[in-house]
């Protein structure tokens, strides 16, 4: 019996040489260095709030791709992300009660496991699959993920349950001959990137709640309930070559009683030929808080312009208008300028951008204005 035990090892352990043998498997990276200049101030007053420095992001990726003993293919990866931070200002004491917490960002990034029929995915992870987050209109910077988030501002792609943060599972399905994949994921507690793999779930009924009256909408604060998104994009759509379409929609399950459900949706359509793109997309969702019992909705349209002057130099125009449903709410508007050049391993984007009542709020709007220069790299 022990011999053949040891034997069945050993085979075991001849095969999985033999799996790893035939994946293979990358590492590679991105760095990103940004250096903004800002200038505030309120419609009230003429004081400037002037502000100036560095941001940076980092990214490491390990992907592992091969041949399931089935014949199936597979592909399975992590990222590690390094956000830049503000600095802490709490006395030491008060740092040291905070004690030493891995923040969000490092590890929740870019992680699958997917199995691969053909034209069709089956996918688990969080941070992969496509999402609502992607803008279709081109331009050299974005401009709800870098200046109108640097700025404060109202304006995200983000809209809605936003459940690709979350670790669920998923379909991915190209449709041959159109240009287009579909896509669909389900996340059983929106908000929650995993536990570790040993942590039992956590309940999320209210324990304070009388025994056998706790609806399923009955939480506890700060806990969300399940969420899904389906969406398709379209590249060289129904072969037109440039023409790319996005169209996505989500939704979250109230977490307690008296609120909405948490909806969003997204629908755009670019096209490219050959120096010139344009593009137009709109983003909704009805509310603009995942605890606020109101319903308020929040809209942006963005609309956009790229012109190729050169192989190596790119100018763009991006608008970017934003609604909140408040009575005598003002509207967000952001405008940004841009130049992109093209030094072969590294990018170098340049951005000019104002914006008026920053946050779409009922109060003096803040005006704002940013310089900045972006430096990528990938390796």
């Amino acid at each position: 019996m022990k011999n053949k035990l040891l034997m069945s090892t050993a085979l075991v352990g001849s095969m999985v040489a033999a799996d790893f043998a035939m994946a293979q498997t990358t590492v590679s990276g991105s760095l990103a260095l940004n250096y903004r200049a800002q200038e505030k101030k309120t419609a009230t007053t003429s004081n400037l709030n002037s502000t100036r420095g560095f941001g940076r992001e980092t990214q490491v990726n390990i992907q592992n791709r091969g041949k399931l003993n089935n014949g199936m293919d597979y592909a399975a990866g992590f990222s590690l992300e390094f956000d830049g931070q503000d600095r802490d200002t709490r006395a030491a004491g008060i740092q040291a009660m905070a004690g030493n917490f891995e923040p969000n960002s490092i590890s929740n990034e870019n992680i699958y496991l997917n199995f691969i029929s053909g034209s069709t995915t089956f996918h688990v992870g969080v941070d992969h699959i496509q999402n609502i987050s992607t803008d279709v209109v081109p331009m050299v910077l974005p401009l709800m993920d870098n200046v109108a988030a640097g700025i404060g501002g109202a304006a995200t792609n983000t809209v809605g349950a936003n459940p690709k943060e979350s670790i669920g599972f998923g379909l991915i399905q190209a449709i041959p001959g159109s240009g287009l994949t579909a896509s669909a994921l389900y996340v059983p507690v929106n908000g929650d990137f995993g536990n570790g793999d040993q942590t039992t779930p956590s309940d999320c009924v209210n324990t304070a709640s009388t025994a056998g009256t706790v609806s399923t909408n009955d939480r506890t604060t700060g806990c969300r309930n399940s969420a899904y998104e389906v969406g398709v994009v379209g590249r060289d759509t129904f072969g037109v070559k440039g023409l790319g379409l996005r169209a996505f929609i989500n939704k979250e399950k109230a977490h307690t009683t008296g609120v909405p459900d948490l909806r969003g949706n997204h629908y755009g359509i670019s096209y490219t030929t050959g120096a010139i793109g344009v593009g137009i997309e709109r983003y909704f969702q009805n509310r603009v808080s995942t605890t606020s019992a109101q319903d308020l909705d929040q809209k942006t349209i963005q609309l956009g312009a790229t012109y190729a002057a050169s192989k190596n130099i790119s100018l763009g125009l991006v608008h970017a208008k934003t609604d909140v449903a408040t009575a005598n709410s003002k509207k967000e508007k952001i405008t940004s300028a841009q130049v992109g050049y093209n030094l072969g391993p590294v990018g170098v984007a340049f951005a000019v951008s104002k914006i008026d009542n920053t946050g779409a709020t009922t109060t003096a709007g803040i005006e704002a204005k940013e310089a900045q220069i972006r430096l990528t790299t990938s390796f």
